[in-house]
Parts: C-alpha cells; structure tokens; sequence
C-alpha cells in the first residue's frame, strides 16, 4: 500500500512501516529497503529508519542469516549452491555469504544433526526424498530421478553420485 505523501519524508513513518514488515517475517536490510522505497518513503527517511533499526539489532542481516539456516536447513536441506542463490536474492551481503559455512558450523543443532557440512545436508536430503518416493512402485529410473532431486536442491554432481550408487554397483 503507498505510503500518504504527507508521510512520505517521515523517518517515524518509515520506522513504523519496517517495524512492521518485521514483525510478520524476518527480512534483509535489502528487503526493508527495496519495500519502503517501493512503497514511496524519500530515500533519506528510510535510509535514516534503517540506521535507527540497526542500532538497536533489529535489522542484522547476519542474525537472519542464522535464523534462516536453523530454520530452512533441517526443514529442507539444501547444498551451499542453493542456500547462497536463496540469500544472494533475498539481499544478503556477499561477505557474509562467504561466511556460511563457519555460521553452519555454529548452529549447535545443525553440528548435532550433522547438518553443518555439505554431505550431512545431502544424506538428510536424500532421506527425505526417498521417504516422499517411498509408496511408489520400483522404477528403474527412479536412482536417476533422485539424483536429479539432490542436485536440484544445490549439491554438487560427484557428491550425488557417491551417495547414489549406480544400478550396476553393489554395496559393500
């Protein structure tokens, strides 16, 4: 909804409005930004609310970024291709995207669940997929179906494959 022209250049208004979005669903810096503007504040009033909300934490794009890999990971594990893509477009700074493997690593129940490291994620998802094709008949193309899955989800080919044994292979 835009925002009165009245209320346009209002540092408070623009505030309120972030506070808002806020409270429905964690968001970026970025986010807040684009969807303010968007709406119609003058850039210096939302530019002023961000810095008022960063001085108090409530935008840190570093805390969404923990919230978002304790709550998305165990949900639907992903490989670090896909969860970079995801907060690349959600605006996520690409330093800290550098970072995403030591904030895995401090998750304590992401470490617990063996979640923090990329083989972890895959074998997990992995599980999930196989429990969703489990009532489904034998099908010869299903190994190939699931390894599709796994690298739709963001993990790297040759990790795919050694999860996935060929039809041809045995197991020891």
């Amino acid at each position: 909804m835009p925002v009165q022209p009245d209320r346009a250049a209002s540092e408070d208004a623009a505030k309120d409005a972030a506070l808002r979005m806020l409270g429905r669903a964690p968001r970026t810096e970025r986010e807040i930004r684009d969807r303010l503007l968007t709406r119609g504040f003058v850039a210096n009033a939302v530019e002023g609310a961000l810095e008022r909300l960063r001085r108090v934490s409530l935008l840190d794009d570093r805390a969404f970024v923990r919230a978002y890999l304790h709550s998305e990971v165990p949900r639907k594990p992903q490989g670090m291709r896909l969860l970079a893509a995801t907060l690349r477009r959600r605006g996520v700074p690409p330093l800290l995207l550098e970072e995403l493997d030591q904030l895995l690593g401090e998750d304590p129940d992401l470490v617990e669940r063996e979640l923090d490291q990329e083989e972890g994620r895959a074998r997990a998802a992995l599980a999930q997929i196989a429990r969703r094709a489990g009532s489904k008949k034998a099908d010869p193309r299903a190994g190939q179906r699931v390894m599709g899955a796994l690298v739709r989800r963001g993990f790297d080919w040759s990790l795919v494959r050694d999860l996935i044994p060929s039809p041809n292979e045995t197991r020891e």
